[in-house]
């Protein structure tokens, strides 16, 4: 009975290291990656500033066209962020009138992940 045990657990732990390695190559993704969103995903702020700000911020924020500002340089947070763009400043021009507040929202959030 001990020697058909040991041979039982012997199989069996052969059986494990041989699952193992046999999906440590599989080339299929894992369930887990499959749920992580895809990296080509968008702010629904970008669409926004790409049709209003980058004529003068440019795409990555550092154009500078008309005397606009580096926004990978800006020291505003959030909140003055959403008071520039809804008021406007020297020849920044307001967007109240263009944006919904939730769009001037998500422009802002847009504008803080330039870098």
């Amino acid at each position: 009975m001990i020697r058909f045990a040991s041979f039982l657990f012997s199989a069996l732990a052969l059986f494990g290291l041989g699952s193992a390695c046999s999906s440590a190559g599989s080339s299929e993704p894992e369930e887990t990656a499959a749920a992580a969103p895809p990296p080509t995903a968008e702010l629904p702020g970008k669409a926004l500033y790409t049709q209003n700000c980058v004529v003068c911020h440019g795409p990555d924020g550092k154009l500078g066209l008309n005397g606009a500002h580096d926004l990978t340089k800006s020291n505003l947070n959030a909140t003055g962020r959403v008071y520039m763009v809804t008021q406007g400043l020297g020849k920044m021009p307001s967007f109240k009138n263009q944006l919904t507040e939730e769009q001037i929202q998500q422009v802002v959030a847009y504008s803080l992940t330039l870098k």
